[in-house]
């Protein structure tokens, strides 16, 4: 297995939560499904189905707005709808890719800053440009309970046993999407805990944890991989 990494940053960002209605809620970082849409645009694959995994570690504090739009309805130019959203302020984000099926053409991609589609943070108004940070032949995977200390959102099946810090604010997000299919289809969810101001998180690891959550060694550092 071979990954590399990338950083996406911007001034607002906005992935909805499927289960939000009226109002427009956001996830508090970037779903693992959509870190993946992001390399198939970046690839030029429209509808982009990999077992390929990706990890996600925040680079800012999770902070949010909510702000009324009035966005285009359907029934024709003249219409505009009231719509409550809530954003990320200043979202950034580091996303380690890894596998054995796009790494190497996504390297190259980022290598010359060239993506064949825009690349975006869950809204089309919400652009964001890749940039690229290493690449690594070898990431080796933790297959033994062992503690961890990691930079990234760490799946909850992955926790045995969560080491709580003094001074640290941990956060539980649930209801991600974890696998795609394709043709607008997903199978399973997960949830994540996250340190809202970006601290390592510390526990111990649970390598049965059934949802092929993978914490794998990249460059130094462990990373949580869904």
């Amino acid at each position: 297995m071979k990954a590399v990494v990338f950083d996406i940053e911007g001034k607002i960002g906005h992935f909805r939560r499927p289960d939000a209605t009226v109002t427009q809620l956001t996830y508090p970082f970037i779903p693992p499904i959509v870190a993946k849409g992001l390399v198939g645009a970046i690839l030029g694959i429209t509808d982009f189905v990999t077992k390929d995994k990706v990890g996600i570690q925040l680079l800012s504090p999770v902070r949010t707005s909510t702000q009324q739009l009035s966005l285009l309805g359907k029934e024709g130019a003249t219409f505009n709808r009231p719509t409550t959203m809530e954003f990320l302020v200043n979202p950034a984000y580091r996303v380690y890719y890894a596998g054995n099926e796009y790494v190497e053409e996504l390297a190259n991609k980022l290598k010359n800053n060239y993506s064949v589609y825009p690349t975006y943070l869950g809204v089309a108004f919400a652009l964001t440009f890749p940039k690229y940070i290493g690449c690594f032949e070898k990431v080796d995977i933790v297959h033994e309970e062992y503690h961890i200390e990691t930079p990234s959102a760490v799946p909850t099946s992955t926790i045995k046993k969560l080491i709580f810090e003094e001074g640290y604010h941990y956060s539980r997000a649930g209801g991600f999407m974890k696998d795609y299919l394709g043709e607008r289809q997903f199978e399973k969810s997960i949830s994540y805990i996250y340190e809202k101001d970006m601290k390592n998180i510390k526990f111990l690891l649970e390598p049965d944890n059934g949802e092929d959550c993978l914490v794998a060694n990249i460059g130094g550092e462990f990373i949580c991989l869904v």
